[in-house]
């Protein structure tokens, strides 16, 4: 068993509960057969829910993450990737190295490899050389950033770092000419606004490369490692054609 799964906090303990809860007739039994203890007897109305809590406060720590995922992944459940946010937004505030995907537990390391992000994200640092070697640094930041959950600064650090190679591949001063440039073609509009509006991303959501707005929009881990993600795809193939001699 992994160290990381020693501690429950209290929140994931919450979680486990409402996943319980939302079996509504069929949730004492379903928990009796998890903890493999006889079905109770006797109990109507607000004594079933009770029971059920009692059950899970009494769940040493690790059990907790173990019926979690059980529950999360059991046939019969759906939409278990829904509680993936919630879940991850817990460990992340208490400082545990692990992230859930569909449902499962992953060290953090594996989960992102699981999510196809890490080659991904990882893999412009070979092509960042040459001309593109001063881009390389914020790409490199940016990776540290994720890592250390901090994942407002990966998202600007990410689009800087793809606006950055947009106006070297280009020779131009801005992303917009950049990519007009890059890409003069009508048919390739949408492809230029597409890379566009992922740099736009960054400086519409509050406290990424600007200051905050009328409202403080949270950003979630997962859609930030998407963000990088989609940054690293883009910049990957930038480089790769201007390499075969296409701009």
């Amino acid at each position: 068993m992994s160290h990381e799964r020693e501690v429950a906090p209290p929140g994931l303990r919450r979680v486990l509960q409402d996943v319980v809860h939302a079996l509504e007739e069929e949730a004492v039994a379903t928990l009796a057969a998890w903890l493999d203890i006889p079905v109770p007897s006797g109990l109507w109305g607000r004594d079933l829910p009770e029971w059920i809590n009692e059950q899970l406060q009494r769940l040493p720590d690790p059990k907790v993450f173990d019926l979690l995922e059980q529950a999360l992944t059991s046939n019969g459940m759906w939409g278990s990737s829904a509680y993936d946010e919630r879940v991850n937004k817990i460990l992340k505030e208490a400082e545990i190295a692990l992230v859930m995907v569909d449902g499962s537990f992953l060290e953090d390391d594996e989960g992102a490899e699981e999510l196809d992000v890490q080659d991904a994200t990882v893999r412009p640092l070979t092509l960042l050389t040459g001309k593109y070697a001063t881009a390389r640094s914020n790409w490199s930041k940016a990776l540290t950033a994720q890592k250390a959950g901090d994942d407002r600064q990966a998202v600007a650090l990410a689009v800087n770092t793809l606006e950055g190679v947009v106006k070297i591949a280009s020779g131009q001063k801005d992303i917009n000419s950049g990519l007009r440039r890059l890409f003069p073609e009508g048919e390739r509009t949408p492809l230029c606004q597409a890379i566009n509006q992922l740099h736009n991303y960054g400086s519409a959501m509050p406290w990424v490369r600007h200051g905050g707005g009328q409202k403080d929009v949270e950003l979630t881990r997962i859609e930030a490692l998407g963000v990088v993600r989609a940054a690293a795809v883009w910049i990957v193939m930038l480089i790769n054609l201007d390499k075969e001699g296409r701009f």
